[in-house]
């Protein structure tokens, strides 16, 4: 009698299974230009049809993907544009003897409607806002300074209520967390961290339909790179689980991330690779669909 009332139990009680990724597609992206490359950004809108991508050399590219059955299966060419500094000059028309490559390194991006976006830029720590006449500047949290040049935000996202979420590369001195940063009226608050485990990074996030904050994480083996993503909560802060691990070496040096939803409702992620303008690294468009 007890072991068929367990079982009726066991029968009748629903188990929750933890999110879960699932590959569904990749494409290599190819281009001939000599400054085609360094992706570090990426924002996939309409249901999977176009995109807005931004490399490390503050290019920006606006396309569309062509599709079969759902696959990315070609990238129609256009022109590749150049982001502007806070005077509306592109960066790649200034002096080539001042600090450009340092004021030009952009990492991470918020597309947010009317042909308004915001990008991170590393070594010089802050904020461009585009979609004016000219960029505005938004200033991070002081403790950015700490950082060193090359751990600034690689992880910018914005959240239902407008507020932009930024997360560094690197920890901050005697931390073994990575803060997430979260906009607010007067200033910027640490909303949660990230514990640094087993190497990897934060460098792309984006909210994504339900609420949850995605992070894209990196680590370097020494012979190639591994991936994951990790989803966050961030109202009430606090819980994060890691959704998917790649194998190591299974993609390149994925950066960017995408949260969208597909005609049908259903969730999906994309990621882009940073090819580091290296011959032998590609820039590679990895898709997932959420699975629950």
């Amino acid at each position: 009698m007890r072991a068929s009332f367990v079982a009726l139990i066991l029968t009748i009680t629903p188990v929750f299974a933890e999110p879960a990724l699932e590959v569904t597609g990749r494409f290599v992206w190819d281009r001939p230009e000599d400054y085609f490359g360094g992706w570090s950004g990426i924002e996939v809108a309409d249901g999977g049809a176009t995109f807005v991508a931004i490399g490390d050399n503050a290019q920006i590219y606006e396309g569309s993907f062509e599709r079969a059955d759902g696959e990315i299966t070609d990238i129609p060419k256009r022109p590749i544009g150049a982001l502007e500094d806070l005077d509306g000059v592109p960066f790649f028309k200034k002096d080539q003897g001042s600090d450009e490559k340092v004021l030009s390194d952009s990492e991470g991006l918020a597309v947010f409607g009317a042909g308004q976006f915001a990008v991170s830029f590393e070594r010089v720590h802050r904020i461009n806002v585009y979609g004016g006449e000219v960029p505005v500047e938004i200033a991070l949290p002081r403790e950015v300074n700490g950082l060193g040049r090359n751990g600034g935000v690689e992880a910018l996202a914005r959240d239902a209520l407008g507020r932009f979420i930024a997360i560094p590369e690197a920890t901050l001195r005697d931390s073994l967390s990575y803060p997430v940063w979260r906009q607010t009226t007067d200033g910027w608050e640490t909303v949660t961290t990230l514990k640094r485990t087993q190497g990897f990074r934060p460098v792309g996030a984006d909210v994504g339909p339900d609420g949850w904050l995605y992070v894209l994480e990196r680590a370097f083996r020494g012979v190639g790179f591994q991936s994951r993503i990790r989803r966050v909560s961030l109202d009430p802060p606090g819980t994060a689980a890691v959704i998917w691990v790649a194998p190591m070496r299974a993609f390149d040096n994925l950066e960017g991330l995408s949260v969208w939803v597909d005609d049908s409702g259903q969730t999906r992620l994309t990621a882009i690779s940073d090819d580091n303008y290296n011959w032998f690294q590609k820039t590679e468009i990895v898709e997932f669909r959420l699975t629950e």
